[in-house]
């Protein structure tokens, strides 16, 4: 989740002067989706290959992994950096960081979901990050939020969150979030889904401004909604679980921005990746967030996974 990693510095303020965003119809809590067709069921085998061999390849170089794996213009997340853009720059910062301590890592997705042209796709699930120094091997658990574009080369991979897990991680997804369902919106062709994803996204932090967090992301997450990355043992699925998590964080306390954006060229699948800012007694604290949304059939935007980590302070203009 955008904040949790610093939840404890948080405490409620007064509201802002936001207006909420124009009202929308929940949709109603979905126990079992219908099954994936054959042919949606191939094409998601291929997403969950291209994870698993990502993380194969970074279980022995997350440069190397990343070199061939990502795209042009993956957008990285990791804990204390700022969210960082672009391929060159993403495999700097990873020589950075090893240049100090080698790192590789490993992950299993527990949900992989696409879009209904085949084009993207977003996965998540649990894993470990691996630090070698002459001395010593130190072991922490993750979890991460991915998600991919398909080209004529395959699964790339466009933007990727990476954050604090907890041990003994479950080898399935919570019932809550453990089987999508297939794509409803019905567009083949929406120009406006990436300005439509990100005013979503605007609105949806105009609303945590306005009424809270838990109000906020009890009515933007959908009903196998997910938040990865808060430190936990299992990722927390659906609204409700979602939604309760957050209820003590008040009006006023919590704001975020988009930065970059991507969405399917159907039109029911996109990202949104910003910078959020947490009012805190004693301050600003920041994070930076990605957020996967899918779009139901009544033509609004929900997200199914939301995932953050902590970052440093703006730097002084």
């Amino acid at each position: 989740m955008r904040f949790l990693p610093i939840l404890a510095a948080v405490v409620a303020v007064a509201a802002c002067s936001h207006s909420a965003p124009p009202a929308r119809t929940t949709p109603s809590p979905q126990a079992a989706p219908p099954p994936l067709s054959p042919a949606q069921n191939t094409a998601r085998n291929t997403l969950l290959s291209a994870d698993s061999a990502l993380s194969t390849a970074a279980n022995s170089s997350l440069h190397d992994a990343l070199a061939a794996g990502a795209a042009d213009s993956i957008v990285m997340l990791m804990p204390a950096l700022p969210r960082i853009a672009g391929r060159a720059d993403v495999l700097a910062a990873i020589d950075s960081l090893n240049a100090v301590t080698n790192r590789t890592m490993s992950w299993r997705a527990i949900r992989a979901e696409l879009s209904a042209d085949g084009t993207r796709g977003y996965t998540y699930g649990y894993g470990r990050r691996v630090a070698l120094t002459d001395t010593l091997t130190s072991v922490a658990p993750i979890q991460y939020l991915s998600f991919w574009q398909r080209d004529t080369t395959g699964w790339k991979l466009e933007a990727w969150m990476v954050s604090a897990g907890g041990p003994d991680a479950p080898s399935t997804a919570p019932l809550a979030c453990a089987h999508p369902g297939p794509p409803e919106y019905s567009s083949r062709n929406d120009a406006d889904a990436i300005a439509t994803a990100r005013s979503t996204d605007l609105d949806f932090s105009a609303r945590s401004v306005k009424a809270g967090a838990g109000a906020a992301f009890a009515q933007y997450a959908a009903p196998d909604g997910a938040s990865i990355g808060t430190g936990e043992t299992e990722i927390t699925c659906g609204r409700d679980a979602v939604a309760q998590a957050l209820q003590s964080i008040g009006p006023g306390v919590l704001t975020w921005e988009p930065v970059v954006a991507d969405a399917a060229p159907s039109g029911d699948l996109a990202f949104t990746s910003g910078d959020a800012i947490i009012h805190g007694e004693h301050g600003l604290a920041y994070s930076k967030y990605l957020t996967i949304w899918k779009r139901s059939a009544n033509g609004s935007w929900y997200f199914v996974a939301d995932g953050g980590n902590s970052a440093p302070p703006p730097a002084a203009p």
